[in-house]
């Protein structure tokens, strides 16, 4: 088994995990992200909420969101 030394550990690589993950990375600590799941995993929903889109932008991820996403409302 590997181990790994990091200032963070964040559990989950959904939308919040991932946001999270991503601002703390950007703050200079060393962050990983463990998942139980196999990725594409099934999801229902299509939509983020208005206020994610603030978060997505601190966390540095909002361009590349656009970029693969069909447009709906992007204000």
């Amino acid at each position: 088994m590997q181990t790994t030394n990091v200032d963070v550990l964040v559990i989950g690589a959904g939308p919040a995990g991932s946001i999270a993950a991503s601002i703390i990375n950007k703050a200079g600590y060393k962050v990983r992200i463990v998942e139980k799941e196999k990725f594409p995993r099934f999801v229902i929903g299509e939509s983020l909420l208005p206020r994610v889109m603030d978060h997505l932008e601190e966390a540095g991820l909002l361009e590349a969101l656009k970029s693969w996403f069909p447009r709906k409302i992007w204000s």
